[in-house]
């Protein structure tokens, strides 16, 4: 079976939702995502498996040619949510206006899988010294499970990766990682009239936001690497939900 067009592979890419989302309501299944890759990229040669990661969620892993190191070319299979009275067309759609190609993921970063296949579709027939991988990972917008259960599978990987995300055609070299962490208090409940006959997870948050400002301070401090836009450590305080009265 031929392969679809470039522009047929960003067309069905973008129809298929892949919308992950820390909100079960706007969560969605990757998996006709992965299908169409799996689909194309077997077409080629490729081994393709697919790592189940929770249900609905999935890896996929395609693999050209046999031996350790080899390059691998990642990106994320998912998009974030979105709101259809913002966009100008359908964002489901391939939509061509101006030169460009408008769609929900077409450079954050379905369209970089597509990219990818017309890459090695004049190549896969030449023999490799080392093998090609093709990464795509689920749930990279949310909770990245798809890159830690990767990482849990001590699945060995590349000697060398490309990392599709969008970068206005600029090549970076490296990348700040990210972490990030929940802190939860649990207070007692007392009396307006006398706090001392409870303890306020409100006052020691706000305790525990001030040591972590010293650590940033720390940290800023102590790290520095100029090839960086921003060449200390950043620590950012995103999101606090807290008291009952």
């Amino acid at each position: 079976m031929p392969l679809p067009t470039l522009k047929q592979q960003f067309a069905a890419l973008l129809a298929a939702p892949s919308v992950s989302c820390t909100q079960p309501r706007l969560d969605q299944s990757n998996k006709s995502v992965v299908d169409l890759l799996a689909s194309w990229l077997s077409e080629l040669g490729f081994a393709c498996e697919l790592q189940e990661v929770q249900p609905g969620k999935f890896n996929l892993l395609a693999t050209l040619g046999t031996g350790p190191g080899g390059l691998v070319l990642a990106g994320h299979s998912d998009t974030v949510p979105y709101d259809e009275a913002l966009w100008q067309s359908d964002p489901l759609k391939l939509t061509e206006r101006d030169g460009r190609w408008y769609g929900l993921g077409s450079c954050d970063m379905k369209g970089f899988f597509a990219l990818v296949i017309e890459a090695v579709r004049e190549l896969h027939q030449q023999p490799f010294k080392q093998p090609l991988l093709i990464l795509a990972t689920c749930d990279e917008e949310s909770s990245m499970s798809g890159a830690r259960a990767l990482a849990d599978a001590g699945r060995p990987l590349g000697r060398a990766a490309v990392i599709g995300e969008p970068t206005g055609l600029r090549p970076i070299r490296m990348h700040k990682g990210i972490l990030m962490e929940r802190i939860d208090i649990h207070g007692q409940s007392g009396h307006s009239s006398n706090p001392e006959l409870g303890h306020s997870a409100l006052e020691a948050m706000h305790g525990a936001i001030d040591e972590l400002l010293i650590l940033r301070r720390q940290w800023q401090a102590e790290f520095n690497n100029p090839q960086f836009s921003v060449p200390q450590p950043t620590l950012n305080f995103g999101c606090i939900h807290g008291g009952d009265n």
